[in-house]
Formats: C-alpha cells, structure tokens, sequence
C-alpha cells in the first residue's frame, strides 16, 4: 500500500512521519511519499520527518518529491496538509477583518473564507490528479483547513473517490477525559455534533453509565482541559454541552476581538516571526548530516507555537502545554494517534473486531435532520469492519441547532461562490456568518480579499 502527504514540507510533519510509521503494519504500508512545492521546507521538516519515519520503519520505502504527478502515482490514500499562500496571505487576511473591526482568524468568520478561497482550487487540482494518476479506490483524507469547508467543495465538486475530513480538535479534547473521570480511554464514549471548529459534545458515558453532568460540575475541567476557556455558567446555559475550543470566537466574541485588538501583533504575525527565527538558525544546520541538531531547533520554535496558542485572544496561558524531547525521545515515546491517528482508525478498522469512536466530517445523509442530506458536518461516528455508523445525538437544544443551521448557510453559500467564483455569492455567505452579519461589510471584506492577484477569474 502507498500513502502519499501533500504537504510534506509543513512544520508538523515529523509528527505526521512518526504517526505513519508507529501504525504502518495496522494498514500494510510499504511506500510513503511526502509531496510540497516548496523545496527548501521539504528540504529541512521534510528531512526531518524522513529521519524520523526511517528510523522507526527502515523497511518502507520514504520518500520526498515535488513532482504530484510521481507523488499520487497508484497511491491508495492521500492526506491533504496544505498552506495555501503560507504566513503572508495568513498576515493579509486577518488585518484586513480586524481593519473592519471583526475577527480574522484564519479558519473562523472573514477570515476563514479568505482561507477556503485559496485552499478550495489548490485542493480541487490534486484531486483531478488524484483521480488521475492514484489507485482507483484511493481514499482522501483532508486536514487541511478550513477542513469542514475544504471537504464540502471536494464532495460537491463531483470527486468520485471516498473522501473524510478530519480535524485534532474534538479527538484532543476527549483525550483529556479520562483523566478527570479517572477511567480508562477505552471505557468512555463522547457524542460530538455539529461542524468544524464549531461543535459541542453531549452524552458522555463511562462504561454506559451517564456522567456528563458530574463532569460538568468539576472544577478541574475548566483547569486542566481545552474547557479552559469556557466558563461553568456558560456550559450550564448550553444544556451541560462541552464546547469546541473554537467555540470561543462566538461566545466570547467583543472579548476574542478587544484582546487581539489590544495585543502587539496578530497570531499569524506572531507564527510569522517564530516561522523566520526557526528557518534562520536551520538554515546554519545541515539536517540530513546533524537531525539531532535541527531537530532541536525545529522543537524549540515549534513549542513556541504549540504552547503560545489562543493566548492572546484568550488572556490566558494554556494549561496543556508540551514539554520539549530530543530526538531520541521523540522517536521512542509511544504515539498517541494525535494528528493522523483518525485517518489510520478508519484505514485499520476493515481488519478490526472491535468498535471505536472516532469524529469526522462527512456528507450528513439524514443524521442532523434540520440540515440537509449533502451538508458536510463533524459528527461521532462508531467505526468497525462494516464501516462507519454515525452517531445520532442524543438531544441537541434549540440554541444549538439554530447556530448551526445559520453557519452551515453561510458554509453553503461560501463553497457555492468558490467552485463558481461568484462574487454576489460570496458576499451572501459573509452576510449571513454570524460573525459578520451586515452587507456593507461583506461588500468590503469581499472586495479586499479579491484584490488578492491569486483571485483572478471572479465575476
């Protein structure tokens, strides 16, 4: 079996080659390709991802490329990590929302549709080539962002080959359960509902017992936990729903917006300055002769990323912060799934006895039965050797349903004006994202973001 990456070269990748290569007897894998058209990023993370990966699996064949066409050759799965644009169109589209006084972060609200905007035609030209040049059942997994957008125009463009968006969010959250539950990871089953980055999580057992109200009620939830940012009033008020991190831009949203406002620079200018520090001193190292040495590099700037997250907009520190490892150490510490460990559970599943929950973004089909049957959302899904079988929530509130149903319009809307390149469509989807919600600013934000030379085309 092949798997290609396309975006190979991103600063997350040694995480992507260690996860394939903890997991590769679970789906067969013999070749491993990491695609990117930048040459000098695949030159350093995609080196150090191949060091990594050949260390644990010298039996595989890895490999780096920039030519998609040698990348997707009979590939049997490929997973979608791209950066359309890189830091400066990041930069670019989240000063021109805060110029307009509304939030720019790059998946959520203006400037989550700037994201798709670029991220949606790059995405469409692979799979063309995908369905092209890779195996005929070949399976997409796409992580890049705005995922639950991004996936949408991959069904509704007319790609014929299965496809499942995935997003770390939900999985992380529910990863740090167990341990205020004190019970095993195995013992507990989550329902999640919603879309992406735009989800909440309801019915949470332990061994089929119900505790979704004693969780609710621990204080060290809203210490320990990505619910940090959430207070218990607000989780009271959400009929005892945890929320999705992301959640925080909409509930929290005059404070989100005062905070970045208030703050130095914005986080893509902060993840811009710390992107040009680390290539600086790795452009001294030479990685394929001293991994060790650029590896440390590489996890010190990474971890100044990783740790300095929702900082800003929050004014809090995160609680689950990563401690730094060497080479060594990251290489021999178990995986624990994280960033590929969705797309392997479901690649692994036709070979398993058993049912694991996992969370996706795919096609509705009739399980959230106020939207419609092609909506794309992110819902739990019971995953065995027959497949997977989404999991109908329990209750979902009012409330609940109504934000959901205003942002999937205005998802509809976004993916309908990027695969026609419609202006008036576009506006329409600003308008009626609840983060903009007025014409004369969709108006603007539209125009602004055309002005982008990659934009040509739109009418």
């Amino acid at each position: 079996m092949k798997l290609t990456v396309l975006g190979g070269g991103g600063v997350r990748s040694a995480f992507l080659a260690k996860s394939l290569a903890w997991n590769a007897h679970r789906i067969g894998l013999e070749e491993v390709v990491f695609l990117d058209n930048a040459e000098d990023n695949l030159a350093i993370f995609g080196e150090i991802a191949r060091f990594v990966f050949n260390t644990l699996r010298p039996d595989i064949r890895f490999k780096l490329t920039t030519d998609p066409i040698e990348a997707l050759n009979n590939a049997n799965y490929v997973i979608t990590t791209l950066r359309v644009g890189g830091d400066e169109s990041r930069v670019r589209d989240e000063r021109i929302a805060l110029n307009h006084n509304t939030l720019g972060q790059e998946t959520t609200g203006a400037g989550g549709f700037a994201m798709a905007m670029r991220s949606i035609p790059a995405i469409l030209n692979y799979c063309r080539l995908i369905e092209e040049h890779a195996a005929s059942d070949a399976i997409l997994f796409n992580f890049t962002n705005p995922s639950g957008l991004v996936t949408e125009a991959i069904i509704k463009s007319g790609f014929k080959r299965k496809v499942y968006g995935i997003c770390d969010a939900p999985s992380e959250l529910i990863r740090e359960l167990p341990s205020i539950l004190h019970c095993d990871e195995q013992d507990l089953k989550v329902e999640c509902y919603g879309l992406n980055h735009f989800s909440w999580f309801t019915h949470i057992t332990v061994k089929g017992q119900d505790v979704t109200e004693q969780l609710v009620n621990l204080p060290t939830l809203y210490q320990h936990t990505a619910m940090q940012y959430f207070s218990p009033e607000l989780v009271r008020s959400c009929n005892n729903q945890l929320l999705n991190e992301y959640l925080y831009y909409y509930y929290y949203r005059e404070v989100a917006l005062k905070a970045i406002q208030d703050a130095p620079e914005t986080r893509g200018e902060q993840i811009a300055r710390i992107n040009r520090d680390m290539h600086e001193e790795l452009s001294m190292v030479e990685v394929k002769s001293n991994p060790g040495a650029a590896f440390d590099i590489w996890m010190k700037h990474y971890l100044r990323r990783e740790n300095s997250y929702m900082q800003s907009e929050s004014q809090q520190e995160k609680f689950n912060t990563r401690a730094p490892l060497t080479l060594q150490q990251f290489i021999e510490e178990p995986d624990s799934g994280g960033y590929a460990g969705v797309a392997l559970d479901i690649l692994d599943a036709v070979n398993s006895t058993t049912t694991k929950r996992i969370v996706v973004s795919m096609s509705n089909n009739g399980t959230l039965d106020f939207l419609k049957p092609d909506d794309v959302i992110e819902i739990s899904c019971d995953l065995n050797k027959n497949g997977l079988q989404p999991v109908t929530p329990h209750y979902i509130p009012d409330a609940q349903k109504n934000m959901i149903s205003c942002v999937k319009e205005y998802e509809r809307l976004a993916v309908a004006a990027i695969l026609n390149r419609d202006r008036n469509l576009a506006v329409r989807a600003l308008m009626a994202h609840p983060l903009i919600g007025s014409w004369s600013l969709a108006n603007s934000l539209v125009d602004e973001y055309l002005s982008d030379a990659s934009c040509e085309g739109w009418n």
